[in-house]
């Protein structure tokens, strides 16, 4: 038997309707075993929780930098500046 030393093996328990349902998918042509099945799954709930993760910290961003001016207004703010300044 060769093994892919890049992949570990792990086993877990489900619930008997998700098994039925992951056979279902392979049968149907969408996954051709469970590993591709359960790989996929688990990139799937990885790449969910990284989203959620970054849209939390976009959200934060936002909130701390929604009293700073737009590009567009510091600039318009800069030249009326220059405009009193300079006359």
């Amino acid at each position: 038997m060769v093994y892919d030393m890049n992949k570990a093996q792990v086993n877990v328990r489900l619930r008997k309707e998700l098994v039925v349902e992951i056979e279902d998918l392979i049968r149907s042509g969408r996954f051709s075993s469970k590993t591709e099945a359960f790989s996929e799954a688990i990139k799937l709930l990885i790449k969910t929780y990284k989203g959620e993760i970054l849209a939390k910290k976009i959200d934060r961003i936002r909130e701390e930098t929604e009293s700073y001016l737009s590009p567009t207004e510091a600039v318009v703010s800069s030249h009326e500046e220059e405009d009193e300044h300079f006359g």
